[in-house]
């Protein structure tokens, strides 16, 4: 027969006290601290051990038949830590309770420093339960260890509420919400859209949350004692923006094609304009393209109420520049110069200033075909760029048409001395005939007389 007693009090008998014989469990002491060993042939090496208490160990004398064992009891002190779970300032005043399997109770209350000490069995499991003023309860097990072991606990104040803000449809946490209770300015929200506060509860409270982008949530809210998290869903701000459409000199652009982040959304009208309704507040990418002007792409915000974007298109074209003269290289005023087209049509025109010079619309770099045309000479069209600029084009009036150098008589004046040698020559031929026949008249007199 083992039996098994606390050391310092041979009144206490251990139940649940394990028996080891020759390193192997032989079973567990009763209630009354006893167990039955059997063995035969040698005495066995006997250890005791149970949690609280140093381990026992020997064998029995050679006649024995009941075997003591005192256990010496193991003390362990509990150091409790209490701490306000949101300021982190001690909490005075809190009363700790601690109970053994054994159903004895060990209590004490916290100091200025939140700390309390209480001396408890070692190895020992334990129900602990932490109450203060103001504040939630705490309920926990614990597991001492050898000579001393340290808990620490964060109350939760029974009004502490955290408030979290939410986007509606994507549940993402909204940063800097700002937030009323019952009209009062509470704070604002953190990067995990939580803002904490001491709110009454099993009251009801009106909630005003507002955010950037967000539509303002009035909410009427009661809190429950069992509410730790309250969350608040909000929903995106809708806007209307016109997108007006302009070219350098202010005019609207009628047509001009409009892309928001990739999308096409259409044409503006005859005023340049486009109406795009229900946009949510935050950054969208605009392009603008219309035909004769470069691609434009703007970033834009809209706001809560309703905005205008305005757009201003550069033109794609630069000055071609025409210099028209005739052929002794005199500039030739108020000749009128055509940019044609691949299919030789007239794309634009202008007319040549006092310096025999006027510009013309063109994309840069690309090749067009020019003729230009004045009265009083021959029309003459050549090849032009902006690249080439000033593109020179020659003008020729009939009097130099065939004309290789300066030397050569003009044809105008050749032509109109032929003429007139002709014409002479025919007066004195007529004039020649007319006087014969008075020559024979004459004779014919002298011959009658």
């Amino acid at each position: 027969m083992v039996i098994v007693f606390e050391q310092s009090d041979r009144t206490v008998l251990i139940p649940e006290a394990i028996i080891y014989a020759d390193g192997k469990i032989a079973g567990k002491t009763d209630i009354n601290g006893a167990f039955n060993l059997s063995f035969e042939g040698y005495r066995p090496h006997i250890r005791v051990a149970k949690g609280g208490y140093s381990e026992w160990t020997g064998s029995p004398a050679e006649n024995d038949t009941a075997l003591l064992v005192p256990l010496q009891v193991r003390n362990s002190t509990l150091h409790v830590e209490v701490y306000d779970a949101d300021t982190l300032i001690p909490v005075q005043d809190a009363y700790i309770v601690v109970t053994g399997e054994d159903g004895i109770r060990h209590e004490a209350r916290s100091g200025f420093e939140g700390k309390a000490d209480l001396g408890l069995r070692a190895d020992q499991v334990y129900n602990l339960e932490i109450t203060a003023p103001n504040f939630q309860a705490t309920h926990d097990t614990i597991v001492t260890g050898g000579d001393s072991t340290t808990v620490q606990y964060s109350l939760v104040r029974n009004d502490r509420i955290s408030i979290r803000v939410l986007d509606a449809a994507s549940s993402v946490p909204i940063q800097s919400a700002h937030i009323q209770i019952d009209g009062v300015n509470t704070g604002t929200t953190n990067d995990r859209g939580i803002l904490i506060s001491n709110t009454s509860r099993n009251v009801e409270h009106i909630f005003d949350i507002t955010a950037d982008g967000y539509e303002p949530a009035h909410v009427a809210r009661t809190i429950s004692y069992e509410d730790q998290v309250v969350d608040f869903p909000l929903v995106k701000a809708k806007s209307t923006i016109f997108v007006s459409v302009y070219n350098n000199d202010q005019k609207p652009l009628t047509n001009a094609t409009i892309r928001m982040d990739g999308a096409l959304l259409g044409e503006t009208n005859e005023f340049g304009r486009m109406m795009i309704p229900s946009l949510e507040i935050r950054p969208y990418e605009f392009i603008v393209n219309h035909d004769g002007y470069k691609t434009n792409t703007s970033s834009f915000t809209p706001g809560k109420e309703t905005g205008e974007l305005i757009i201003v298109l550069e033109s794609e074209f630069i000055d071609l520049q025409v210099q028209v003269s005739d052929a002794y290289g005199n500039p030739l005023r108020d000749a009128s110069v055509f940019l044609l087209g691949e299919a030789q049509e007239s794309l634009s025109t202008c007319a040549t200033d006092v310096n025999g010079t006027c510009l013309l619309p063109a994309i840069e770099g690309k090749m067009y075909r020019i003729k230009a045309e004045k009265g009083g000479y021959y029309p003459n069209s050549t090849s032009a760029s902006t690249q080439t600029n000033p593109n020179t084009i020659i003008l020729h009036n009939p009097s130099t048409v065939g004309s290789n150098n300066s030397n050569t008589f003009p044809l105008i004046p050749l032509i109109i001395g032929v003429i007139l040698v002709i014409a002479g020559g025919g007066l004195f031929m007529f004039r020649s005939r007319r006087r014969s026949p008075r020559r024979r008249s004459h004779s014919s007199r002298r011959r009658s007389l």
